[in-house]
């Protein structure tokens, strides 16, 4: 029973906060967590960094996965945008083994690191995209705001 009434209580807060954002001409997305928060404007930039490797062998770290503007390729990376996860996760461990190996080719004496271990970083940046938890961004409807969950 008191678990029910926590619940209610947290449910009732969380769309009393909706509300008044809403009143005050916000608008509400879902995020990751499933909680309720403002929604960006189409013109910023996505607020969602679906990167899930955090290596960065010689300062290098792997480029952001963000949404983009385009339905059909909803995936960016560095500028490029791609229809699904996957290629996403590819380009941005691809773009950071080519920094990572041009700064070992090039400062041989100066870095702790060579081109192999740059190598070993993709795998290793590859496999935490193939194990992410989070592939896609989070989805809602604003007509008359109804929000619709993917699972």
């Amino acid at each position: 029973m008191h678990a029910r009434r926590s619940a209610t209580h947290l449910l009732l807060a969380t769309c009393l906060t909706a509300a008044r954002l809403v009143s005050a001409g916000g608008d509400l997305a879902l995020d990751m967590e499933g909680l309720l928060l403002p929604r960006q404007s189409s013109s910023s930039p996505s607020l969602f960094n679906l990167q899930a490797f955090t290596g960065a062998l010689g300062g290098f770290s792997a480029s952001a996965i963000s949404q983009s503007p385009d339905p059909e390729r909803p995936f960016e990376v560095d500028g490029d945008t791609f229809t699904d996860y996957q290629s996403a996760v590819n380009r941005a461990c691809d773009n950071q083994k080519n920094e990572c190996a041009r700064a070992a080719n090039a400062n041989r004496d100066a870095v702790d690191f060579a081109v192999s271990d740059c190598d070993r970083q993709n795998n290793e940046c590859k496999d935490a995209g193939n194990g992410a938890a989070f592939t896609r961004f989070p989805t809602s409807s604003d007509a008359e705001f109804d929000f619709f969950c993917d699972e």
